[in-house]
C-alpha cells in the first residue's frame, strides 16, 4: 500500500499549526494586555508605564498583522 502523503509532511503541517496557532494567539493577547494596562496606567498618572505598555501594544499588533498578511500570502500561493 502507497500513501500519497508522506509522513514527513504531515508532522511538518502538524508543527507548523501549532506554532502558528499559539504565536498569532500570544500576540494578538499581547495586544490586548498592553492595550488595557495603558489605560489603566494613563488613569493612575504612570506616563511611562503608559509609554511602555502602548509600545507592546503597538509592536505586537504590528507583529501580529504581519503574520496574518503572511499566512494569506502563503495559502494563495499554494
Amino acid at each position: 500500500m502507497q500513501f500519497a502523503v508522506e509522513l514527513s509532511q504531515l508532522l511538518e503541517v502538524v508543527w507548523v499549526s501549532l506554532a502558528a496557532g499559539v504565536g498569532i494567539t500570544t500576540a494578538y493577547s499581547l495586544v490586548v494586555y498592553g492595550s488595557g494596562r495603558s489605560m489603566e496606567a494613563q488613569r493612575h498618572g504612570r506616563r511611562t508605564a503608559a509609554a511602555g505598555y502602548a509600545a507592546l501594544a503597538g509592536l505586537s499588533l504590528v507583529l501580529f498583522a504581519v503574520t496574518v498578511v503572511f499566512g494569506v500570502h502563503i495559502m494563495l500561493a499554494k
